[in-house]
């Protein structure tokens, strides 16, 4: 009995897990984050009984940070530049909500504004300063 409950929670994990992740292609266009919170959940739920999965789950938490680094140097000119791009977004974003004709506009409005969010959130440091203050 035991050995048939432990190989039904293990079936039942993975398949959860494939379906995240398979859920969160599915989700990948929608606005805001899409499937990355899916896709990294399923990670979490298949590396409980895969090898390879926790293999995959360890590297992207160890190198995930470098990708960032390396996507926002801490360059004054490419700040300003990458806070330039949000201000344009957010005022794309108010002019298409301003004239929501049709429900792409929205759509899109929904979407570059959470591009945007990100990345004033990830540029300068701000996620870090964000969670410095939260913890006090």
């Amino acid at each position: 009995m035991d050995f048939l409950r432990r190989n039904t929670k293990r079936v039942l994990t993975d398949a959860a897990g494939y379906g995240l992740i398979v859920a969160s292609i599915l989700t990948g266009w929608l606005p805001g984050p899409g499937g990355i919170p899916l896709f990294i959940a399923g990670l979490g739920l298949l590396s409980i009984n895969n090898v390879w999965a926790e293999r995959l789950r360890d590297y992207f938490l160890k190198h995930g940070g470098n990708f960032v680094k390396k996507l926002f140097p801490p360059v004054p000119w490419v700040q300003w530049l990458y806070d330039a791009v949000v201000v344009f977004l957010w005022m794309t974003v108010a002019l298409l909500a301003w004239h929501h004709a049709a429900i792409w506009q929205i759509t899109l409005a929904v979407s570059l504004f959470f591009i945007s969010l990100a990345i004033a959130l990830l540029n300068r440091d701000r996620m870090e300063r964000f969670r410095s203050k939260k913890q006090r």
